[in-house]
């Protein structure tokens, strides 16, 4: 993007015509970055979810139903003190480092010794607290060990925030895929022989050295972050300015995960097991979202800066997609539950099957809000968003406390499903329908309508053979996208030539 002083210094000024030219090269350029991060991260993505989906089948299926349930209680019991660790420095440093690069020098050395510290409190508290409440000796000695490593996560987490920042989500990418491989290739060792879910946690934390060591090398001797400046005096003014960011997280934590901690006090390992299965598989495919979102950040924030016009025309055009994904899914889903289940799981896992009939129509809200998120705090709408995450917070706890001791895992479920509802109108209504839709209602109810139809024909289908009846769906959906207009020929031919634009400057490189 031009620096647009350099316009004016020298020669007559810049006529309609050559700004309207620079204002769609500033549009364009931005279109290309977002679409070479989503493109380096979606493509690792779509090994990952492959090959996570894999892993998770045998990891669900080698533990059980009871080990399983302990497994998922260890991780978001450290995982809602885990939080403390980064109190909102990561979502601010990467705002900060997108808006100005420089200022990696100062943020990152002080927000790793912050975490680092942080991190050690974690180390001393968490298990003593699990030990307290009556957790058993495994699941204690499960959850000292994922404490500790909160200081491997210490240097890993803002590493990955800079080369986010700087929209090397390349390199995020292969990296998370190294990480996700030394996890599978490591868990399957251990589990074989006979480490259980102590041995999963340990492979996990192994990914994460790999990767914080990959992360600084690519930082130091590639990017060039350049002399780094430590400074005591500067973390309160951090820790002040990552405030509302941290609110934010932290009600976020217990909104994950307080259904699962609860229920390992209310119900079954037996039961947090069948709940979590369907959780697990919600939040793989979540990962698409997640990918698009944080492909999308750092370019939304600089693109803003420079063009805030920009930020509705891709926000609408990212909401429409993302419907397009997960609608099928949720409908698709909800046809074939059962038959995924048993397929996947055994007949052991049975009870999951209703669980995950309900909490897939959790994913449209979890959807969009990975989204709505990141767009809130591109308009500096933190502080606004830290009070709607807490209010939201206190709702979905109240809705787990009531519906779990009487409705049991289905309860959970119904409580996941509204609480995120309930979260998507209150993002929406913050940042306003005008800068998120506006009167562009029709192109997303075609999609719904698609959706509609295409649940149709598998409901037909479902007796048949599963993936017969999920490949028809699926080409019966991008056929009725195309017939009803949800997805234009105009949208198709710009992206058919942003890859062929793409394609010929690697040729042109090569």
């Amino acid at each position: 993007m031009s620096d647009p002083s350099l316009t004016t210094s020298v020669g007559p000024l810049p006529t309609a015509v050559t700004l309207a030219s620079e204002a769609n090269q500033s549009h364009n350029s931005l279109a290309s970055i977002v679409a070479r991060n989503a493109a380096f991260v979606l493509g690792a993505q779509v090994v990952l979810k492959i090959l996570a989906f894999l892993f998770n089948v045998y990891v669900v299926r080698q533990l059980g139903a009871v080990h399983f349930g302990q497994y998922s209680v260890v991780i978001a019991y450290v995982t809602i003190f885990a939080v403390f660790t980064d109190l909102g420095m990561a979502h601010y440093s990467v705002r900060e480092i997108a808006e100005e690069p420089k200022r990696t020098s100062l943020l990152l050395p002080n927000i790793i010794a912050i975490r680092l510290l942080l991190s050690l409190v974690i180390v001393l508290i968490v298990p003593l607290s699990a030990y307290w409440l009556g957790k058993s000796q495994g699941m204690v000695l499960g959850i000292f060990i994922a404490s500790i490593g909160q200081l491997i996560y210490a240097f890993q987490g803002p590493l990955d925030s800079v080369l986010t920042a700087r929209e090397r989500l390349d390199y995020t990418a292969l990296f998370q895929l190294v990480n996700q491989l030394l996890f599978w290739g490591l868990g399957v060792l251990l589990l074989v022989n006979g480490m259980g879910f102590i041995g999963l946690i340990i492979a996990s934390l192994t990914g994460v050295a790999v990767v914080a060591l990959l992360s600084g090398l690519v930082l130091f001797r590639r990017l060039g972050v350049g002399r780094l400046v430590l400074s005591a005096q500067r973390w309160p003014q951090i820790l002040k300015a990552a405030f509302p960011f941290g609110v934010s997280s932290i009600a976020y934590a217990f909104m994950e995960r307080f259904d699962t901690v609860l229920m390992s006090f209310v119900l079954t390992d037996a039961a947090v097991g069948w709940y979590n299965v369907p959780y697990t598989l919600i939040n793989m495919v979540l990962l698409v979202a997640q990918s698009i979102a944080i492909a999308m950040y750092p370019s939304m924030v600089r693109g803003h800066k420079t063009d805030p016009g920009s930020l509705r025309t891709v926000t609408f055009q990212c909401i429409k997609y993302l419907l397009i994904i997960c609608l099928p899914v949720a409908v698709g889903g909800t046809v074939l539950a059962d038959r995924i289940i048993t397929f996947l799981y055994t007949d052991e896992f049975a009870s999951s099957i209703p669980v995950l009939r309900l909490v897939l129509w959790a994913l449209p809200s979890l959807f969009l809000l990975e989204l709505l998120g990141r767009v809130a705090n591109t308009l500096h709408l933190e502080r606004p968003v830290a009070r709607v995450n807490v209010i939201n917070t206190i709702i979905t706890v109240l809705l787990n406390v009531v519906l779990v001791p009487t409705m049991g895992v289905m309860g959970a479920a119904l409580a996941l499903v509204s609480g995120r509802a309930i979260r998507l109108v209150q993002f929406w209504v913050l940042i306003g329908n005008e800068r998120l839709v506006g009167e562009r209602w029709q192109p997303l109810l075609r999609v719904a309508l698609a959706t509609g139809l295409m649940g149709t024909g598998v409901f037909f289908l479902r007796e048949g053979n599963l993936f017969m009846a999920i490949g028809s769906g699926v080409v019966l959906y991008l056929v009725l996208l195309i017939a009803l207009r949800a997805v234009e020929r105009r949208e198709l031919q710009q992206l058919a030539a942003l890859m062929f634009r793409r394609t010929q400057r690697q040729t042109s490189l090569g």
